[in-house]
């Protein structure tokens, strides 16, 4: 349901949506404030048109996505938890009659054609308002026909759909690029969920695909409901206070990469040149998250890629990130989630022993957090020494999530959890009072900000 659905006790409609979905150029269809909003009001509960396993799915159960159990449905053999999953109609009245003695858990693209399918079949049920909604959902598809993958699309969705499961003889008003449609509405419009078990799928919804891209989204959004029904509620919630007239936005993409990834996957995945304040200026609003250090004698210079790597100080090339990404001891370390290493690695950073990179370079960024979630883990057995190392890397953080996630965010909320947590520690070693005031300004701020996070909600115990 869109939060105009919605109603209140007693019987009451609840209020209008505080935003209008106005229309430009550059934005195409985009939300507009009709008031000011306050920072953690809720602007849209909505349920999903269409929910399915992503297109390199592992095997997982076709209604609720938990990794395959090696139950199967008896119907049609693919795989399901239960008899409740088996009888929900998001399986049961949608592909169950049609796939059965296709399922090949071997094959890597097994699934990639189910949602698309549900797709397909939502726009010939006797709901027409849902079908409509979908048909409005950009495609791009122009853009994507030409690309790898939707030339492996051409066979292991469209026809596989059409021919194979005998769509096209079945008598259903779907052609070649139809099929192809429907994966393009997907992967232009399709929001990630995550649910508890290591559930990950995908999910459509009409409204909330509406809303503008920014590099600094003043929304988050999370998934509320049962999470064994597959059908995930999408709660949209303002992370900072927006102005009348102003655009609500979100991310489609991670805000912890640099403008050169970012514009990457936006552009290959929601095909469009992101414009907003981050991406136009080099120094990404003075976070350098894409910057590398000076490797002359300034110690303070830097270099961009608008600046041809040039240091801006003294006019020394400086390494290129592209160069810099050969720091393969990230992947290792992250592999073997090994302490020591995060923090030698950080060492010669600060050093200037590793190429070249400025304090706040996205791979020295996903250093630092990394090694704070590793501290939290092993909080009990931390040395003096690593619970400073924890406060120090915690706040950095938090000054880089004041400019690029300010607000009610679940980056922000972490990083407070793991900070509160942190300085507890370290008092009980020190025995020092001067920590109290501290801890209770940020344990406050955290659980603000937890309560909004429903997965991360059972956290807030451990800071009262």
């Amino acid at each position: 349901m869109s939060s105009s659905d919605r109603t209140g006790t007693a019987g009451h409609a609840a209020a209008p949506p505080p935003y209008e979905v106005a229309e430009s150029p550059e934005l195409g269809r985009h939300w507009v404030a009709v008031r000011d909003i306050a920072a953690g009001e809720v602007l849209l509960e909505e349920r999903p048109l269409v929910v399915g396993p992503k297109a390199g799915s592992p095997p997982v159960c076709l209604t609720c996505y938990a990794p395959d159990s090696g139950y199967r449905c008896s119907a049609c053999g693919w795989p399901v938890c239960g008899p409740r999953c088996q009888a929900a109609p998001v399986h049961r009245d949608a592909e169950c009659p049609l796939i059965g003695g296709h399922y090949d858990g071997r094959r890597s693209a097994a699934f990639c054609f189910v949602t698309p399918l549900r797709c397909m079949l939502l726009l010939h049920q006797p709901d027409g308002r849902r079908a409509t909604e979908f048909r409005s959902l950009q495609s791009h598809l122009d853009d994507r026909l030409d690309t790898p993958l939707y030339r492996a699309y051409a066979i292991n969705v469209a026809a596989f759909v059409l021919d194979r499961l005998g769509l096209r003889s079945a008598g259903y008003a779907h052609d070649h690029r139809s099929a192809l449609e429907a994966a393009a509405v997907l992967d232009t419009n399709a929001f990630e969920v995550r649910r508890p078990g290591g559930r990950k799928f995908r999910a459509v919804y009409a409204r909330a695909s509406l809303m503008a891209h920014c590099c600094t989204p003043n929304t988050k959004h999370v998934f509320v409901g049962d999470a064994a029904d597959g059908q995930p509620t999408i709660r949209v919630v303002a992370t900072v206070p927006i102005a009348r007239g102003c655009s609500v936005t979100a991310t489609y993409t991670q805000t912890l990469w640099c403008t050169r990834d970012r514009r990457r996957h936006l552009s290959a995945a929601k095909c469009f040149e992101c414009t907003c304040a981050r991406c136009t200026d080099p120094e990404e609003l003075g976070t350098h998250m894409g910057s590398a250090a000076c490797g002359g004698q300034c110690p303070s210079g830097r270099a961009t890629a608008a600046g041809r790597w040039l240091c801006a100080t003294c006019g020394r090339p400086a390494a290129d990130p592209e160069a810099v990404q050969a720091v393969r001891a990230v992947g290792v370390l992250s592999k073997t989630r090994d302490c020591a290493g995060f923090e030698q690695f950080l060492e010669r950073v600060r050093g200037g022993t590793m190429p070249p990179l400025h304090d706040n370079h996205h791979v020295a960024v996903g250093v630092k957090y990394a090694l704070a979630q590793l501290y939290d883990d092993r909080i009990s057995d931390l040395t003096a020494k690593q619970l400073g190392n924890n406060t120090e890397i915690c706040e950095q953080l938090l000054r880089l999530a004041d400019v690029l996630e300010p607000g009610i965010t679940r980056f922000r909320g972490l990083l407070l959890y793991y900070l509160v947590r942190g300085l507890k520690q370290l008092k009980r070693m020190k025995h020092r009072r001067n920590y109290d005031e501290m801890i209770k300004n940020y344990a406050r701020e955290a659980v603000v900000i937890l309560k909004t996070e429903p997965d991360l909600v059972h956290l807030v115990e451990q800071l009262q």
